[in-house]
């Protein structure tokens, strides 16, 4: 068994120069027939060189990087039946996190700290059927739910996702994720709704090495997800998103569920050829008679072809504060600098400063910390 689990781990960490080189194999193809090819790869690599240069826990420096594949097939190309759509994405992160060895933050530094692992990460069907969409597999909630387009551009994961779901309910997000069924319905063109539920426990990485044990029993505990896209016609790019989740452990104690309500909200506010400033905010919160982390507020603003004519580089500023109803913690506030250059045509570096004001993630007596972060990426 030893053997087999060194097997599997050689060949994820190796398969993602395998999916690269596929990659552009398909891109080739793609220019050279006519139509979409039914099978597409993707392969990425991000890597971070975290310096903590003032506060926390200890100043140093780590390294964090996470390699993505992904596989899909389009069932209507692939000449079957129309709508369908299989996805697979295999994934690995490696390196010591900042987070737990320099910061001590709470909502975590970097979105690719995830510890040692190589697995599994999405696996799923997808049906659509007119203006709806099904969806049933492993999933991860915060690809459809609860994301912003302008926070994507930052690297603290709070950004991502307000940090008051994955804190107060077994969410699964990025490294772990769970089987779910989601249903998507495009109610009108400026209006649609989405929703999602998991039924059994999401296991952690040392009871589920590859995230290849599922349990789908509702009886261990159910987390629903429901969320309301408005784009009205505001004369520029604007998307509303407003969600709730509902979590019941199975149990029957007095604590057995648990809920909460976001807003996510991306506006653009100016635009002139290439150049574009965005706005973002995010907003959520749960009963604090439950939740010792019951809200959290986020936003920035992101300028777009600051530097170059096309319209790709971006400069963004951001704010994220969780708060707390628990005296043993103190309200933590991220503040994030950050610019994305994309260079070529599949890599881009990311230069990152982030200030942490009382960082609250284990040592609460941890000092303000400043932290320089270079990320880079190559995409294909």
């Amino acid at each position: 068994m030893k053997y087999l689990h060194s097997c599997i781990k050689v060949v994820f960490r190796n398969a993602f120069f395998v999916a690269a080189g596929l990659s552009l194999s398909a891109n080739s193809f793609s220019q050279e027939q006519a139509g979409e090819p039914p099978l597409k790869f993707e392969a990425s690599y991000v890597g971070d060189v975290v310096g903590n240069l003032r506060g926390g826990i200890k100043t140093g420096a780590k390294y964090l990087g996470l390699a993505n594949m992904a596989m899909s097939v389009n069932t209507e190309n692939a000449g079957w039946w129309r709508g369908g759509e299989f996805f697979v994405k295999g994934a690995s992160t490696h390196g010591s996190s900042p987070t737990e060895r320099l910061v001590g933050d709470f909502q975590t530094l970097s979105n690719i700290d995830g510890g040692n692992h190589t697995f599994l990460f999405e696996l799923w069907y997808k049906q659509a059927i007119g203006n709806v969409e099904l969806k049933f597999g492993l999933q991860d909630l915060n690809v459809e739910f609860a994301n912003s387009d302008n926070g994507a551009l930052f690297i603290n994961s709070s950004f991502g996702i307000p940090s008051v779901i994955p804190d107060n309910v077994p969410a699964p997000v990025f490294p772990l994720t769970a089987v779910g069924l989601s249903l998507q319905w495009n109610v009108t063109e400026f209006l649609g709704w989405k929703g999602i539920v998991y039924g059994g426990q999401v296991y952690d990485f040392d009871d589920n090495e590859y995230n290849v044990r599922w349990n789908i029993n509702p009886n261990d505990g159910v987390l629903a997800v429901t969320e309301f896209n408005i784009t009205p016609e505001c004369g520029s790019t604007c998307v509303y998103k407003v969600g709730g989740y509902y979590f019941d452990n199975g149990s029957d104690s007095d604590d057995d569920y648990n809920y909460g309500f976001y807003f996510i909200g991306d506006q653009t506010l100016w635009s002139g050829g290439s150049k574009r400033l965005d706005l973002f905010a995010q907003a959520a919160v749960s009963p604090k008679n439950r939740n010792s982390h019951n809200y959290y507020l986020g936003g920035g603003l992101n300028l777009y072809g600051l530097f170059d004519k096309r319209g790709e580089n971006c400069l963004g500023l951001a704010v994220a504060h969780a708060g707390f109803d628990d005296s043993e913690f103190r309200h933590e506030t991220v503040i994030e600098a950050c610019y994305k250059a994309a260079f070529l045509e599949h890599f881009y570096l990311q230069p990152d400063l982030q200030y942490i004001i009382s960082p609250a993630g284990g040592e609460t007596d941890a000092r303000n910390a400043f932290a320089a972060i270079l990320r880079f990426g190559v995409e294909f």
